[in-house]
């Protein structure tokens, strides 16, 4: 069967492509596109071989990606894009999803809405990935959306991911309202590895899209199928909340580490918080460690949890979030301070008592202390789902881009629109009850996405990188940046060994199966961890998908380990 799979693969994708090659690690000075799926990756490099810019093939694999992985991300969910032009220019395209406008259905808690209509946000990437396209691309949206809406059309291969999560989902489908069933089961049947998956009714709303342009979504036709269904099943959004949603250009967070600049997402995500791991982590001699030594880990790990807890006590979608001093070397001094070399920190599973663990990032912003300035967010504690997607491009010029999509959940909000094909996120259980990721109308909920692109010194492009994974994104981008810069290793074995994650809400270390049993031993007899171990290459702790620049100008794409992930280039 798997011989079949593969042959049948090959067939498909010889007809999606044209001089284009494809692989797990693959090697190109013609650009590079690293995504979570093949067919999305040769989507991306199909459009650079046509002769388009980096921007373009980001543009047309963020709309591919929404038809072969249509239960990560899509049209009815959200993203973060970063932008760096051969020129120098370097923007942040924010199309995180937002709260309704009117909250009055909403009666508990935000993280009591997990699936179902109220648990949907204002999607936003129809309108992100268009801006990004007219602002920075060089061809019709026409020309972009084309690849995917002929793999809507013509179908693709079921692989073992995507079969594993409609399996993982297929009772949520069956009970969904809208057309769940209808559209990605067979006769309420599941695909399975192998199959030939076609979805003729996301086909149509690309194509109405790619006519008539973002207005036809969140104005037209596609607006007034989405408000229809959430006033026929409770539902908050209306057509006020689609007409007025907009993406939003920002200047990008940007830091350093050993003079290697960090070029990152802004808040209400996880490039401040990222930063901030690092200034803390470059006080500490690592490149006379491996990753493997038990004190590297320690130190990384304690300075995870001092960095996600000041994310969830100061970071969201809030104007007086102290960027500044959160991403200063001064403040990751006062913080670098706070790790014993000997031992871990305590891990309580108070909010309350965690919270203690802050610091004061308003003593260097010469402003009011931070118990005189936001409120307490002792609120639930909030892990949010793995499926996520992330993407890497570049160019033949050297323009690069990053951008992570996601629903939220798999499958988000378990709800299919009817007539659309278009399943909606569950963003709704990001916020927070109070403090500055608190529900409120119109905000952008609080996650942990972090595309990143980074420089080296002489501000030539070094990698362009990013990952899903939920509470592992941080501490798995962390230790891909280290494994290059500190510890030199190719990009392909930087994102292969194994990986570890400590978090503010996590009262044990989580790592990876891989690690010699002595540095297991040392974390937990020396340092005091209790550790949970998984396998080796697990989806639990990301999969990211990158690209590093040779000093020759060699691009390298490598796709996700853990997520059957490929990298593209134009042939020649």
């Amino acid at each position: 069967m798997r011989r079949f799979v593969s042959m049948l693969l090959v067939v498909l994708v010889a007809a999606l492509t044209l001089a284009v090659v494809s692989g797990q690690v693959l090697y190109s000075k013609n650009g590079m596109v690293a995504a979570a799926n093949p067919y999305a990756a040769m989507v991306g490099a199909e459009i650079l071989e046509k002769g388009g810019n980096a921007v373009d093939a980001a543009v047309a694999v963020g709309f591919a990606l929404g038809v072969v992985e249509p239960y990560a991300s899509g049209l009815g969910g959200e993203g973060v894009m970063i932008i760096h032009m051969k020129d120098g220019q370097t923007v942040a395209i924010d199309y995180k999803s937002t709260a309704p406008l009117d909250l009055s259905k909403y009666t508990k808690s935000p993280s009591n809405y997990r699936s179902g209509p109220l648990s949907v946000c204002v999607p936003g990437v129809v309108d992100g990935l268009i801006k990004a396209l007219s602002e920075w691309g060089t061809m019709s949206l026409e020309e972009v959306m084309e690849p995917a809406i002929r793999l809507a059309r013509e179908g693709f291969v079921v692989n073992e991911t995507f079969a594993k999560v409609l399996s993982d989902n297929y009772e949520r489908l069956l009970e969904d309202p809208g057309e769940g069933a209808e559209v990605y089961l067979k006769d309420q049947l599941l695909y399975e590895v192998g199959d030939v998956f076609k979805n003729p009714v996301l086909a149509n709303t690309l194509e109405l899209i790619a006519k008539n342009g973002r207005d036809v979504f969140y104005r037209g036709e596609i607006a007034d199928k989405i408000v229809k269904f959430m006033q026929e099943n409770g539902g908050a959004i209306t057509k006020e909340d689609l007409e007025r949603y907009h993406a939003i250009v920002k200047e990008p967070i940007v830091g350093t580490y050993r003079g290697y600049k960090i070029i990152t997402a802004p808040q209400p995500v996880g490039g401040v918080t990222l930063v901030e791991i690092l200034n803390i982590l470059e006080r500490f001699n690592i490149s006379d460690l491996s990753w493997d030594d038990p004190l590297y880990i320690h130190l990384l790990a304690e300075a995870l949890y001092l960095a996600t807890i000041d994310m969830r006590t100061y970071c969201g979608d809030d104007p007086n979030v102290p960027v500044e001093a959160l991403t200063s070397k001064e403040y990751a001094k006062s913080r670098f301070e706070m790790i014993p070399l000997t031992k871990a920190l305590p891990r309580p599973s108070s909010a309350a008592e965690r919270q203690k663990m802050a610091g004061d990032p308003y003593k260097f912003l010469g402003g009011k202390k931070f118990f005189e300035k936001i409120l307490e967010d002792i609120g639930e504690a909030k892990v949010e789902s793995p499926s996520t997607t992330h993407v890497s491009v570049v160019d033949r010029w050297g323009n690069a881009v990053a951008f992570t999509q996601t629903l939220s959940s798999f499958f988000g909000s378990g709800n299919v629109v009817p007539g659309t094909g278009i399943i909606l996120n569950n963003e709704i259980p990001n916020f927070s009850t109070s403090g500055p990721n608190a529900f409120a109308p119109g905000k952008r909920p609080r996650t942990t996405i972090a595309p990143t692109i980074v420089l080296r010194p002489d501000g030539d492009l070094l990698m362009v990188v990013g990952t899903p994974g939920a509470s592992r994104i941080l501490s798995t981008l962390s230790q891909i940046i280290v494994n290059v810069i500190d510890f030199g290793y190719p990009i392909d074995q930087a994102m292969k060994l194994p990986k570890f994650c400590s978090y503010d809400t996590y009262t044990d270390l989580k790592i990876e199966g891989g690690f010699p049993q002595e540095t297991l031993k040392i974390l937990e007899k020396y340092y005091g961890y209790k550790l949970e171990v998984y396998p080796e290459l697990d989806l639990f702790f990301g999969g990211p998908n990158c690209i590093y620049k040779q000093e020759d100008g060699t691009y390298i794409g490598v796709g996700s380990f853990r997520r059957q992930g490929a990298a593209a280039a134009p042939e020649k």
